[in-house]
Formats: C-alpha cells, structure tokens, sequence
C-alpha cells in the first residue's frame, strides 16, 4: 500500500508545472527558437553517427507502445488485486493510467503541434505534444518504483534498480526522436506532466483511500475510518 509513501516534493512538481505550461504554449504559438532547438536536437539524434541504433529505437519504441502502457497497468493491477489483496492500490493503478491518458490526450488537443515531417522511419498521425509514449511509460516506471523497488531492503540493489528505471525511461524519450515521432520539448513535456499527474494522483489516493476501502475491502476500510 502507499499510505505509507511520501508524496512527490512539491517544489518539483511546481518545477515540472511550470516546464509544461512554458513548453506547451511555446509549441502552441511556434516559438521559432523552441523549433529551432527541437530540429537542431533531432538532426543530431537521427544523424549517420547514431544511424546504427535504428534496429534497438524500433524494438525501445515498440516495447513502450501506448497500446502496451495500458496493458502493463492492468497486468500490474492484476498482480496488487489478486496476488497482494491490496484491491485499492489496483484501483488507483487503473485510474492513474487511465485518467492520465485522459489529460495527455487533452493537453494534444490544446497544443495541436504538429508532428515532425523529416526523417519520419515509422509514420504517425496525431499531434506531437505530450509524447504518449514518454507519458505512459513514466507512469508504468512509477508504479514498478511503488510496489516493488520502493520496499526493496537491499539498498544497493534498490539504487541500481532506480537507475534502471531511469535510463529506460531516457531511452523512450530517445527512440521517439530517433524514430521521427517528436521532438525532445515534446518528450520533455511527458515527463513533466507526468510528475505533475502522479502528485495529482498520490493525493487523490491519500484522500480516498479510506473511503473505496469501505466498499472493495471493508476490513481495512473500517480500520482506516477508525484512525
């Protein structure tokens, strides 16, 4: 469960809050610096010196399909539900997926930036910003952290766990601008709202816990109301 979990510290999440606000509108009126920068960026990323990465960006992009982030959630909830009876945790696992695909797809609709038209290996349609990729696969990661390296009592085995998580989650944000699909603010941006979503959802957990206890395990509900 994570009633034991500290929340994200909010100077990050303002942090993050002010990332997305300033890289979505810049996108949104197309601050020609912005595409500069995200052009140059890509050049460099897609250029003949890394040309050899293609057949690893393909399989990295792949693995983090959005299609497959929704998947790794339910089996994810699946495993809290039924093999960890912790019944809310699997609730709020489906919830924060879900309802994050929700605000992804929205801020895109906002934004409306279109996606790259150079060096594209896999067409795609769709707005550029937020990369769906990039969102769902910080939300999966974050999930892996809470429920099965957070309590890991092996502290060296917990940090290099962490760097694992890290370095995947760098190497989705590569592949999609590897791949042609987005530019790095637009990959940048998924992070950022992806921390400012789990702060958004840690609390509605907090908040909530006792109460979808009561119906999905009444035990625990009953102890939470009690205290």
């Amino acid at each position: 469960m994570l009633n034991d979990a500290n929340n994200i510290p909010k100077k990050y999440v303002a942090i993050s809050a002010v990332v997305v606000i300033v890289l979505a509108l810049g996108a949104k009126m197309q601050n020609e610096f912005m595409q500069f920068f995200d052009q140059f960026f890509s050049s460099i990323v897609q250029g003949e010196f890394f040309s050899f990465l293609e057949p690893i960006m393909r399989l990295i992009t792949n693995i983090a399909d959005t299609k497959l982030g929704l998947i790794y959630a339910i089996l994810i909830a699946l495993y809290l539900w039924f093999k960890m009876d912790q019944r809310v945790d699997a609730i709020w696992v489906i919830c924060t997926m879900f309802g994050g695909a929700v605000v992804a797809f929205l801020l895109k609709e906002f934004v409306q930036r279109a996606r790259p038209t150079i060096d594209q290996i896999v067409p795609e349609t769709g707005y550029s910003m937020p990369s769906g990729h990039a969102f769902e696969a910080f939300l999966v990661l974050a999930f892996i952290y809470l429920y099965f390296i957070r309590p890991m009592a092996d502290s060296s085995l917990k940090m290099w766990s962490i760097r694992g998580l890290v370095t995947w989650q760098i190497l989705v944000m590569w592949s999609r601008i590897y791949m042609g699909a987005h530019y790095l603010t637009d990959t940048v941006t998924s992070v950022a709202l992806g921390v400012v979503w789990l702060w958004v959802a840690l609390l509605l957990y907090q908040k909530f816990y006792g109460l979808i206890a009561g119906y999905v395990s009444p035990a625990v509900g009953q102890h939470q109301r009690r205290h």
